[in-house]
């Protein structure tokens, strides 16, 4: 299995925990949150999009992995984005790359109102 194809399963199984998070959320009674919840993925507010951005480092290829998931306000998933960036930096630094590379994507998108 190569380096790509781990990220992408990466990046599956957290999407799938997500939505599986979302649903439990959705189904709780009102006024009811579960303390383990409370880190987990949060839904936006109504109207806004939520854009979540997630790394992956490689040593041995010397590239960082990032992978960008949309999602609406009810948590449906709309759309992804995946990236490499070279060579390796300082996590805050790769952080930042991150955020800018998710910031122009989203604004050729055009979606409207984004949470980060």
């Amino acid at each position: 299995m190569t380096e790509v194809h781990v990220v992408v399963l990466e990046c599956a199984k957290l999407l799938l925990q997500d939505w599986r998070a979302a649903k439990s959320y959705q189904q709780q009674p009102s006024g009811v949150q579960n303390i383990a919840d409370t880190s987990k993925w949060k839904i936006p507010v109504v109207c806004r999009f939520k854009c979540n951005i997630e790394f992956s480092f490689s040593k041995h290829l010397n590239k960082v992995g990032i992978g960008m998931c949309i999602r609406d306000d009810i948590g449906t998933f709309v759309l992804a984005k995946t990236e490499w960036f070279s060579p390796i930096c300082e996590v805050h630094i790769e952080e930042a790359l991150g955020l800018l590379s998710a910031i122009e994507w989203v604004h050729e998108l055009n979606l409207g109102p984004m949470d980060f």
